[in-house]
């Protein structure tokens, strides 16, 4: 790689002015290896810290939706449960309002359903049962600010689909909290065997891949699936965010 120092070459002799060619071209290989050998390290180094941050994720999101359930379907259900069981008890009892009890139980069950839902939202959104195009409209109609959206694909395998939507929603997301954006272009388009997403905004700039950070984890998710994660974020000048997934169905 140009410009990188990888060792140096000290003649034996301090009173020589130069390495001789030949030792020079004798020691290229050996050079080319020893650079070779680092930037396989690095990236086996990179690959074990992508990994590290993907199990620290998935741990924590499965601590969270622990708690959600814990805290909300569960313990409704079991009020539930509850009220039905009273219900039942009481079956032939004039003094117990049995229809109020029964009304109760089917308003918990439905807060239940739809705290599922949203609990499953997060996990995967249902629009993308009808497939990517119309996940990202509801992604564009829902968001705080306009946003022309081009998608020029057809069915996309799961991962694909989903790991697509998910770098939209968080670049849009960003495009709003963090980059005082006032427009963002999403596209998603076929090229060879892979599909490509691309999110610019017309924000501040100044995005960088940092560790720990939201696009960090995009990152990691990307390469998970597969694929590669570009940013381009000059200050003043917005932010471009594209992502190659492979895709060869």
């Amino acid at each position: 790689m140009a410009d990188r120092l990888i060792g140096v070459l000290i003649p034996g002799d301090p009173a020589a002015l130069a390495l001789p060619t030949d030792i020079a071209d004798a020691a290229a290989l050996l050079i080319e290896m020893v650079r070779l050998r680092m930037d396989l390290a690095a990236a086996l180094a990179e690959i074990a810290a992508s990994r590290e941050r993907l199990l620290r994720a998935g741990y924590s999101e499965r601590r969270r939706l622990e708690q959600d359930l814990h805290d909300g379907a569960q313990q409704r259900l079991v009020s539930l449960g509850m009220a039905l069981r009273l219900a039942q008890r009481h079956l032939h009892d004039r003094d117990i309002d049995l229809h109020g009890i029964l009304d109760e139980a089917v308003a918990e069950l439905a807060t239940a359903v739809a705290e599922l839902r949203a609990i499953a939202h997060g996990l995967r959104p249902s629009s993308l049962d009808d497939g990517l195009a119309a996940a990202l409209t509801t992604l564009s109609r829902n968001s705080a600010i306009p946003v022309e959206l081009s998608v020029d694909v057809g069915a996309l395998p799961d991962l694909v689909s989903t790991t697509a939507y998910f770098v939209a929603n968080e670049a849009v997301a960003n495009a709003v909290k963090h980059a005082s954006a006032t427009a963002v272009c999403v596209s998603v388009n076929r090229v060879d065997e892979a599909i490509v997403v691309t999110i610019a905004d017309d924000g501040r700039g100044g995005a960088e891949l940092r560790p720990a950070s939201g696009l960090a984890g995009l990152s990691d998710r990307v390469s998970a699936a597969g694929g590669a994660l570009r940013v381009r974020s000059p200050h003043g000048r917005g932010t471009t965010i594209e992502a190659v997934l492979p895709c060869a169905s």
